[in-house]
């Protein structure tokens, strides 16, 4: 351990990948970086060990939101009053996420472009916030609404200039909206924006560009198309039958369900955009449906991520919190709720082994939480302490202190 960063030791640490807690372990940091994982009582004799003491914290791999948007107002004509308040909306955002314990973002579309100009000045360091991997505009189709944080395409050759110019503008993966059901229905008819072979020719632009695809997904007809055509990331997944997640299961494709972002309660008590008089209706052709689906997907053994989704402008930073909780409210087993807030949430965004998990070679991306997740799960809402590649970016760590290797 000569010329160790740093020792972060007193709790138990999460396995990303398990989703289990395992006591006695010790997370070496150089540069950085994850290189060691020791247990406490076997540290080698000689030399001196720089050490943080987490004093009986829950240590776990810094949370991953899989389907965030820093930027949540949009319009169809952005201006630059726009673009301000949506940098001025997104630096705060940015600074609250990364204190609430979550060092890694898919952000997952934004009306304007500064989204890559705010991942530029969090990675130079002029803006604290979390590892920011970005849309920027969204693809859809002709037909689709306007208003969105989206770009209209008109045939498959269109949807690849489409894809072209957005990766271009500095886009990390790429994402498109295909259906939706709208309210003025009474959500029972999902409507296609972009057709089966619009979503293929967009999935095989993006591989050609070694960019990653997800997609806003209601229904079964864009289901089966998105899939088949090697779309790695459903977001949503309203209306999935079994053929669907036995072939999500068989292709790897991730699930990114934010069942709390379209459940009843919040559409009604938080975000207040639904009626109360229109709950019943949207929980039976929309929040009742998605739980199904997510339900059997996970039966099905399909990668779930955690994604927030949020819903309004300077939202809660807490919401990644609420989404874990609704996933345990839905069946899914806590160490799997766990995985799905880290390693799965790696997964999603194509940075398996980089982030979301503890190990040698994985950033020294770190929360500690005072209380135990595993009895709680809104535990994680309240961090401690928190550390991106290996610096404390929110809480005070006790003083760092040398001590003698082998002598614990």
């Amino acid at each position: 351990m000569a010329g160790a960063d740093l020792i972060i030791h007193g709790g138990p640490l999460l396995d990303g990948r398990t989703g289990r807690f395992d006591d006695g372990r010790a997370v070496v940091v150089r540069a950085g970086r994850v290189v060691e994982l020791v247990r406490e009582g076997s540290l080698p004799d000689g030399g001196e060990v720089p050490l943080l003491d987490v004093a009986g914290g829950h240590v776990t791999p810094g949370l991953i939101d899989s389907h965030c948007h820093l930027m949540v107002a949009s319009t169809a004509d952005p201006d630059h009053e726009h673009v301000a308040e949506a940098m001025v909306e997104a630096i705060a955002t940015a600074r609250a996420l990364l204190a609430a314990g979550i060092t890694t973002v898919r952000d997952t579309g934004s009306r304007t472009v500064a989204i890559h100009t705010l991942k530029r000045a969090i990675e130079s360091g002029r803006v604290p916030g979390p590892r920011l991997l970005a849309a920027g505009v969204n693809v859809t189709g002709a037909s689709a609404p306007r208003g969105w944080r989206q770009e209209l395409a008109d045939g498959p050759d269109d949807v690849r200039r489409l894809v072209r110019e957005i990766h271009a503008a500095g886009a990390d993966l790429i994402k498109l909206v295909l259906s939706h059901a709208p309210s003025e229905e009474r959500w029972r008819r999902v409507h296609r924006f972009l057709d089966d072979a619009e979503i293929a020719a967009a999935a095989a632009e993006a591989r050609a560009l070694g960019v990653r695809t997800g997609c806003h997904c209601e229904g079964l007809p864009a289901a089966r198309a998105a899939v088949a055509s090697g779309v790695d990331v459903i977001d949503h997944g309203i209306g999935l039958d079994d053929a669907v997640v036995d072939e999500m299961v068989r292709r790897g494709t991730i699930l990114v369900p934010t069942l709390w972002a379209f459940s009843t309660e919040t559409l009604r008590d938080y975000a207040r955009t639904l009626p109360p008089e229109d709950a019943d209706d949207y929980e039976a052709n929309v929040a009742a449906v998605h739980r199904r689906s997510f339900q059997r997907a996970h039966a099905a053994g399909v990668t779930i991520a955690a994604g927030s989704d949020p819903m309004v402008v300077g939202f809660a930073p807490d919401v990644l919190v609420r989404e874990a909780v609704a996933l345990r409210g839905a069946g899914l087993p806590v160490a799997d709720v766990l995985r799905a807030l880290t390693a799965n949430g790696a997964a999603a965004l194509g940075l398996d082994g980089e982030v979301g998990v503890l190990e040698p070679g994985a950033r020294a991306d770190v929360a500690v939480f005072a209380d135990d997740p595993r009895q709680d799960l809104r535990a994680l809402a309240t961090p401690s302490l928190v550390l991106k590649d290996g610096v404390a970016v929110h809480g005070r760590p006790q003083p760092e202190r040398a001590v003698p290797a082998g002598s614990r």
